[in-house]
């Protein structure tokens, strides 16, 4: 890491510079900037107002293109045209933004689309899926056996259900788990630091974090074994946060209208339908960034080589035009569609974020599953409280709980 990220004085002045920007950009009316300070719970007034400038609205101040359009965002995702990293292999405003998790140190051995080869290990399969899946319902039911009647669902279940499992999947010795976990909790933030500046004290420890997680793995994986570190490093990162997310947001949705959790409850086996419908609805990633590697016209705006482009997740999937069924279904979602458009778009792209969507769809479900059937009775307790400066994740950083003993919801909570 060089000089620059690792003076503290110095690295505050470029968080400073970056944050400073996006202000100066909002208050010129700029939406997209308005997204990137992150202090609304909800950024949908914002993403809609980029979706009326048109399917691609080019943010000057920011200097990058940003799609709302369904299918335009579909393409952009699955192209090869655009890819992590500029040509030369740089990451976007880099003279910016500190490196975040896994693009520490980029890969010069990484294809043109970034520092992670696509077919890097460890792809996550179907069947890895499933085993993910089967491991993270144990952990869970382990988790909430020794949890009170009172906890947190962020901090005391999801982020530590996805570390644990994550740990085992990765054969992390059980001697380094509790480290493990430690250092992936200190990444929390890598996801939403790559485009919105964090603080200076979240900086430096996500990027301590990263660096030992990083250590770490390398100490057991860089052995010629089945999975190198820094691929279990990009896995990790980009899977822990997103599957925390996930399970709260589901668990929060449930609770927005009449009889969701009561249904989930009676039948658990739907923790599936729950989770693919929260993906659509409230994605736990909703703004995906992307390099072009040539000059490439999108709805007739030409996005130059090394053009940064911003996908706005949340609102593409809002798009009637991908998900028609879904402006009018329930909590729990509408038919699957054949011709491939209702793969929900958050982590699409290439094998490698494939394998963290994978990862953290399966932890989600067997989460949802076992706190359906062993706590009935789960319900807020108190204020949710989202994090700030989270435009990637809109993650949560307070989410009280309590088990009640009076069996399922029968009705909306009130904090």
């Amino acid at each position: 890491m060089t000089t620059q990220w690792t003076t503290p004085s110095a690295l505050g002045r470029r968080l400073q510079r970056a944050r400073v920007g996006h202000w100066f950009a909002g208050n010129q009316g700029d939406p997209y900037a308005l997204i990137l300070r992150a202090l609304r719970d909800d950024p949908s007034p914002y993403e809609e107002e980029v979706r009326a400038r048109g399917p691609v609205f080019h943010s000057e101040a920011l200097d990058t293109w940003v799609v709302t359009d369904g299918a335009l965002a579909r393409s952009v995702l699955t192209d090869a045209r655009f890819g992590a990293l500029t040509r030369a292999g740089g990451r976007y405003r880099a003279e910016l933004l500190p490196p975040a998790g896994a693009e520490l140190g980029p890969d010069p051995a990484g294809d043109e689309r970034g520092g992670v080869p696509a077919g890097a290990d460890p792809a996550v399969s179907a069947r890895d899926e499933a085993a993910v899946e089967a491991l993270a319902e144990r952990v869970s039911h382990t988790l909430l056996g020794g949890l009170g009647t009172d906890f947190d669902l962020v901090t005391d279940f999801a982020r530590r259900l996805s570390a644990q499992v994550l740990a085992e999947f990765l054969g992390m010795p059980a001697a380094d788990r509790d480290r493990f976990e430690e250092l992936l909790t200190g990444c929390a933030r890598s996801l939403d630091s790559r485009l919105c500046p964090q603080t200076l004290d979240i900086t430096r420890t996500g990027l301590e974090a990263a660096a030992g997680l990083r250590e770490l793995l390398g100490r057991h994986l860089d052995d010629g074994g089945e999975r190198s570190a820094r691929a279990a490093l990009a896995l990790a990162v980009g899977a822990a946060e997103p599957a925390g997310v996930l399970i709260c947001n589901a668990f929060e949705m449930l609770g927005d209208s009449h009889g969701p959790w009561d249904a989930l409850c009676r039948n658990p086996e739907k923790a599936g339908a729950v989770v693919e419908e929260t993906w659509w609805r409230r994605p736990p990633v909703r703004l995906e960034s992307r390099i072009a590697q040539e000059d490439v016209e999108l709805a007739g705006a030409v996005v130059p080589a090394d053009g940064h482009v911003a996908i706005l997740v949340a609102a593409a999937q809002r798009d009637p035009a991908i998900a028609p069924a879904r402006a009018q279904d329930g909590p729990t979602g509408g038919p699957e569609r054949g011709d491939g458009t209702g793969v929900p778009l958050g982590l699409l792209g290439d094998a490698h974020s494939t394998s963290a969507a994978r990862t953290a769809g399966a932890i989600s479900r067997a989460a949802l599953r076992v706190l359906a059937r062993e706590a009935p009775d789960l319900r807020p307790s108190g204020a949710v409280v989202r994090l700030r400066r989270a435009p990637v994740t809109l993650g949560h950083a307070r989410f009280p709980v309590t088990r009640t003993g009076s069996g399922a919801l029968t009705g909306p909570a009130t904090a």
